[in-house]
């Protein structure tokens, strides 16, 4: 007997706007996704986790898992990236944000000890470059298009 082969994985850590507009967009995708948030209020979009709950959730990704941050807080989305690429085992690792943001990431990163290899794999600002809007539903399309640059059909 043939079985389906298994979606990849998604994990999304933060369930909010931009959160739900991620889940929406996959949805229409071969992936299966889930959510992680520290909202009571987005308890029907998501399990809810303490921020460090997450961040452990984010160290224990399993090979070739694909995962998204927008948190509630820069603290928490660098949390959650840097036990992400600790891990070494996410085939893609995108945060929302600014360029600011991305400097200071990469700048936080730096000053921990991780290689520029290893910090290359944070995709931040995630989406197309050059795309402008900045509604969720904008965001999560041009997400979703940059994680199927790294999805491998066969994995």
């Amino acid at each position: 007997m043939d079985l389906a082969p298994r979606k990849p994985r998604l994990v999304l850590f933060g369930a909010g706007p931009i959160g739900q507009a991620f889940a929406a967009q996959f949805a229409l995708l071969p992936f299966q996704v889930e959510a992680y948030d520290a909202r009571l209020n987005l308890s029907e979009h998501a399990v809810i986790l303490t921020d460090a709950e997450m961040v452990e959730a984010a160290s224990c990704l399993e090979d070739g898992d694909y995962a998204l941050i927008a948190t509630h807080s820069h603290d928490v989305d660098y949390g959650v990236a840097a036990a992400i690429l600790k891990a070494g085992r996410a085939r893609f690792v995108g945060m929302v944000g600014s360029r600011g943001k991305r400097d200071g990431m990469i700048a936080r990163l730096t000053a921990e000890g991780f290689s520029e290899e290893i910090i290359a794999k944070l995709h931040c600002p995630v989406g197309i470059p050059g795309l402008k809007g900045k509604a969720p539903e904008m965001i999560a399309v041009s997400a979703a298009a940059q994680v199927l640059g790294f999805w491998d059909e066969d994995a």
